[in-house]
């Protein structure tokens, strides 16, 4: 799915930002619901297929409506606190899921880069349903922007929405990828893979233009004063 926005615009910072993991029922609590970008991209994955351009996925594929499925909650139409009837990413037998931006498709890198944790059920070490994420952003030269890690989990596979967890990363020189990753666990889930690119701020006039337009003002200032004394 392809989502443009338009809005206030990002004040995108000269070092990373993390953001999360915050809860997440549906797009409206996305840190990146609202802003000014050059393009934007959301895929939620319920056509069946990872398709938004400019992105490819290491692993997994797509997790249809089951019984197990971990969807975002309103994907189906309802904030019901339950996400079986829509669709997810699933791990698929992989620890690590890196999701990895072209920017010759996109124009440029993304900015602003996230995704939905929803889900985990058996574990190769610790207690079923639980585990810890890490959340990795990786710069447009290929080095590590900074993570993430947080333990997540409910205990149970049945579709329930309370633990979904928005994780994110900003960076004003671009993304190349992000990675998440549960180190314990390859039957983990997660959704809603969103990606932009901020639109670059206006030109700040430089100091000599500045100068330039405060000299013409005062200018114009004398030239008033001067008027008014001729009459």
């Amino acid at each position: 799915m392809l989502a443009a926005l338009s809005g206030v615009s990002w004040q995108v910072q000269a070092v990373p930002v993390f953001l999360g993991p915050t809860a997440y029922t549906s797009f409206t609590d996305s840190p990146f619901k609202s802003g000014k970008f050059d393009y934007f991209h959301l895929e939620n994955f319920e056509d069946g297929k990872l398709n938004t351009p400019g992105v490819h996925a290491s692993a997994g594929a797509v997790a249809p409506p089951d019984r197990f499925t971990d969807s975002v909650d309103a994907d189906d139409g309802l904030t019901d606190g339950s996400g079986l009837a829509g669709h997810s990413w699933f791990s698929q037998d992989a620890n690590r899921l890196t999701f990895a931006f072209d920017a010759g498709v996109l124009g440029r890198l993304p900015t602003h880069a996230g995704i939905v944790w929803t889900d985990v059920g058996g574990v190769d070490l610790g207690k079923f349903g639980y585990g810890s994420v890490l959340f990795q952003g990786y710069g447009v030269s290929g080095g590590l922007l900074g993570s993430l890690s947080v333990k997540v989990g409910d205990g149970v596979i049945t579709g329930e929405t309370a633990e979904d967890r928005f994780f994110g990363v900003i960076d004003a020189g671009g993304i190349s990828r992000i990675v998440i990753e549960m180190a314990n666990s390859t039957d983990w889930e997660v959704d809603h893979l969103q990606y932009g690119a901020a639109s670059s701020p206006k030109p700040v006039p430089e100091p000599a233009t500045l100068g330039l337009l405060s000299t013409g003002l005062a200018g114009l200032g004398w030239m008033r004063k001067r008027g008014q004394k001729a009459t």
